[in-house]
């Protein structure tokens, strides 16, 4: 951390506190935790941890959270999944007054270096902070440089043009025109960039569901379409891994899902198709142009004993030399300043078109799920629904009932 960051803050002011931390396997976890011994030398506090993988992390913090052990002090929150049910829960530790204390938070912290999008994440209805944001996952698209030189393509600039592209790579069995996922559940992140760019919204002003429109049914007529049309058998069983592999191996000529996926298209030990990979920001729909977007942050818990020390490692974890650290390993971050570093241009991991689609994308971020307690029911909800589609039902018939199951949902868990 820079000499500013040491005036103002007393780092040591928790030395001998021993913290333990809670984190999701995640690449960005993989790249903190190198530093430790960096954070513990300069606040002579020491760190113990766990990293399990995110399902059963979620359920451990839950029975903590739920028996009130006080045993975890800070964890790698998903705000898409956590966000409004453990704040209703009141398990997070808002961090507001921590951001303000200047005796806790250094001044190059620099909060509004923090990308809007991250920030809306991390902020609840009542306007307290739950988290301070660690790494951003746009969805973009990817697509074959090599085949589109060849036919001297620009990245399409609409979902029509996107068709378009698609029927002409379309080449069964060898190669198939387009893939996202189709798996229940799996399925609602990339439904996210859809309906967005068709106009829809998940709720309505008052909060109740908002799949009875029009705009849900052109939704679901394109990405069910597609998906039947230029996507390879078995589609609606694929997560994101079969739609990446599928990709990998060359039999994919366009595929649209979290940027962040590109580090194991760009490695030769694993791709097809490395170097031959092009990056660019999802096209526009009638309604304009959108990426679903989803943050990871650190939160303290308002169980822990330590709350301060706790927020005082999430400041580090955080910070801008954490952050400029994190994106030359190939890991996004959601600080605006990381991505102008001139030494990210300099040594790029990914290629430089990665970076611009990853920055382009942060801008038009919405969030990619709706910000409600259960939002593992709505994926299934909709999930369902959109399996149904690809496998033939009619849109209208899927979504009338979907919004049935979507309303009865929140009627029973938003009140």
């Amino acid at each position: 951390l820079s000499p500013a960051m040491a005036d103002a803050v007393t780092w040591q002011r928790y030395k001998g506190t021993q913290l333990f931390l809670l984190f999701y396997r995640h690449p960005w976890v993989d790249q903190i935790v190198k530093y430790f011994p960096e954070f513990e030398a300069r606040t002579g506090m020491k760190v113990q941890y766990e990293t399990i993988p995110e399902v059963q992390g979620r359920e451990k913090l839950v029975v903590e959270m739920t028996a009130g052990s006080g045993g975890i002090d800070a964890w790698h929150a998903s705000m898409h999944v956590e966000k409004r049910r453990f704040w209703k829960s009141g398990w997070f530790q808002p961090l507001n007054a921590y951001l303000d204390d200047k005796t806790l938070t250094a001044e190059d912290y620099a909060w509004n270096d923090v990308t809007p999008g991250a920030k809306q994440a991390v902020t609840q209805p009542d306007k307290s902070i739950s988290a301070l944001p660690t790494f951003v996952d746009p969805f973009v698209l990817f697509y074959r440089e090599d085949l589109f030189q060849q036919r001297g393509w620009a990245p399409p600039k609409t979902m029509a043009e996107l068709e378009s592209y698609a029927r002409q790579l379309h080449n069964p069995p060898g190669m198939y025109g387009f893939v996202m996922r189709g798996l229940k559940n799996a399925n609602a992140t990339p439904w996210a960039f859809v309906l967005y760019a068709m106009g829809g919204r998940y709720l309505t002003p008052d909060r109740k569901s908002a799949m009875n429109s029009p705009e849900w049914i052109k939704s679901m007529d394109w990405y069910a379409g597609m998906l039947r049309r230029y996507a390879p058998p078995g589609v609606v069983n694929f997560n994101w891994y079969e739609c990446s592999a599928a990709f990998m191996q060359g039999q994919v000529g366009m595929y649209i899902d979290g940027v962040n996926f590109a580090n194991q298209f760009e490695d030769p030990t694993r791709s097809k198709i490395a170097g031959k990979v092009g990056y660019a920001v999802l096209p526009a729909g009638p309604a304009g142009r959108f990426a679903p977007t989803f943050t990871n942050a650190m939160a303290v818990s308002a169980q822990s004993r330590h709350k301060e020390a706790a927020y005082l490692f999430s400041e580090w974890a955080t910070s801008k030399q954490s952050c400029n650290r994190e994106l030359l390993g190939g890991v996004g971050v959601g600080r605006a300043s990381t991505w102008g570093l001139p030494e990210v241009k300099a040594r790029p991991k990914m290629p430089l078109e990665w970076y611009t689609a990853y920055q382009e994308s942060v801008k038009i971020g919405r969030a990619g799920l709706p910000e409600i307690v259960d939002v593992t029911q709505y994926r299934d909800i909709i999930g369902v629904a959109i399996q149904k589609a690809i496998e033939g039902a009619q849109s209208d018939v899927v979504i009338a009932e979907a919004h049935k199951q979507f309303q009865e949902l929140l009627d029973k868990t938003e009140t």
